[in-house]
């Protein structure tokens, strides 16, 4: 039986996706949990007046997500630690406080990629996931306190 999936599936398919099932596989499991519907001429042009919707949709979320990468490009975070007499930094700084510093300057709900807390003196590029794999690099600059 041919069906489209209504949601994403492990091992199965992508939401939208067309497959060939078994038919009791259909009937007694995706049907009744709303997973798939039977793929009829109808809903076929349905599916693709909805992906084309979907799609727009998508290229508009990643035009404004670029246009957030470029102004967080322009931002510079300056972060202060205290430093011992030999030049020792005592703390760091972490993936959360760079989130925080960047929520602060008004871009929040965003990812920083940093495999490792900062430990030095001196300016760091940073990068930062905007979702839809769209990212930028930022500028942290870790100062004497």
């Amino acid at each position: 039986m041919k069906v489209i999936l209504l949601e994403d599936i492990r091992g199965l398919g992508e939401k939208f996706d067309v497959k060939e099932l078994k038919d009791g596989y259909v009937r007694n499991f995706l049907l009744p949990k709303k997973l798939a519907e039977i793929a009829t001429p109808t809903v076929l042009k349905k599916l693709n007046r909805e992906k084309v919707i979907l799609d727009k949709k998508h290229n508009e979320l990643v035009q404004k997500l670029e246009k957030e990468a470029e102004k967080i490009e322009k931002l510079n975070l300056e972060f202060k630690l205290k430093v011992g007499e030999q030049g020792e930094v005592f703390g760091s700084v972490t993936r959360k406080d760079i989130e925080l510093a960047l929520a602060d300057n008004g871009f929040p709900n965003f990812k920083v990629s940093l495999e490792k807390s900062i430990k030095s003196l001196g300016e760091q590029e940073v990068e930062i996931n905007l979702g839809e794999s769209v990212k930028t690099q930022i500028k942290v600059l870790i100062t004497n306190f």
